[in-house]
């Protein structure tokens, strides 16, 4: 745990590892998680010790609503998030998990994650300012890594808890059906010109201090460097079906992911190179005839 103020304290979960993330412990006149992703006993740790008043999620992911079912709090989040908790139907659905094999693979990620379905308290709009007594914290709708996805902005301290906007070297994440790069990249562009002082992410360094801004415009233009790696390959290949593309790993090439999860990474890079060749044919760059896309 590291005190970032006299009352917030990032909550550092295990690097990388499903289903955790990093969170934000507020203590103030109420006190407030922002997202529960870390291992259980360190929560339950937490809660003993703490007086915790409410749950804000930035979005229904099970790496960050995690413990949802132990910490026994009012919980809020976006409409659109709800979702991740409807059903084990709904969840397959919007995470992208369509194939029998598919969906066993998706049912093991559920009970790692302790999926169940659920209603949150209460819903968080846009612009909306939650005053916890020192801190006011404002609902910044940041979709595109899902649909409802949000930040929570501490008003007088201009420190921005960014969720899945994490700025890693891997870049946005929009793998689901429901991701969208053009919303990612709205967000992204408006948190470019919100300039906060500090970003807490959920996954990665987790804490970014230095260079913020220019740390967020390398991480959009990760988006527009996969979309020029894709066009390159098609040029070199000529033409090529969605499962040939699929198979050159334009999104997860460079990582070495154990061979088991083989199932997961091929959903979801099938997914992020199908959201840009629906950009890059929208953009005239390339064109699909028949099965195959093609370089214009």
């Amino acid at each position: 745990m590291k005190r970032i103020t006299d009352t917030i304290t990032f909550i550092e979960g295990p690097f990388f590892q499903f289903p955790y993330c990093h969170c934000v412990l507020v203590q103030d006149d109420r006190c407030c998680f922002l997202d529960t992703a870390m291992p259980a006993s360190h929560l339950l740790e937490i809660i003993e010790e703490k007086q915790v008043d409410v749950v804000l999620y930035t979005h229904g992911h099970l790496d960050h609503v995690y413990n949802r079912n132990r910490i026994h709090k009012p919980f809020y989040l976006y409409p659109m998030e709800e979702m991740w908790m409807e059903s084990e139907q709904k969840f397959l659905e919007a995470f992208g998990f369509s194939s029998s094999e598919e969906k066993v693979f998706g049912k093991l990620m559920m009970q790692a994650g302790e999926w169940s379905s659920g209603k949150p308290d209460g819903h968080l709009f846009p612009g909306q300012v939650i005053d916890l007594g020192k801190n006011r914290i404002q609902v910044l709708p940041l979709p595109g890594h899902t649909p409802g996805h949000c930040g929570f902005f501490f008003l007088d301290e201009g420190i921005l808890y960014s969720g899945d906007i994490d700025l890693t070297d891997f870049g946005p994440f929009y793998g689901n059906p429901v991701s969208s790069i053009e919303d990612f990249i709205s967000s992204l562009e408006f948190l470019i010109e919100l300039q906060p002082d500090m970003i807490l992410a959920g996954h990665g360094e987790g804490i970014v201090k230095r260079n913020v801004r220019q740390r967020l415009r390398d991480y959009r233009d990760i988006i527009f460097k996969r979309e020029d790696d894709l066009v390159a390959n098609l040029k070199r290949f000529g033409k090529a079906t969605l499962n040939e593309i699929v198979s050159w790993k334009t999104i997860y090439g460079k990582y070495n992911y154990p061979e088991e999860y083989e199932a997961l990474y091929r959903v979801i890079e099938r997914n992020m190179d199908v959201k840009h060749l629906e950009r890059l044919i929208a953009q005239g760059r390339v064109v699909k005839d028949n099965e195959y896309y093609v370089v214009t």
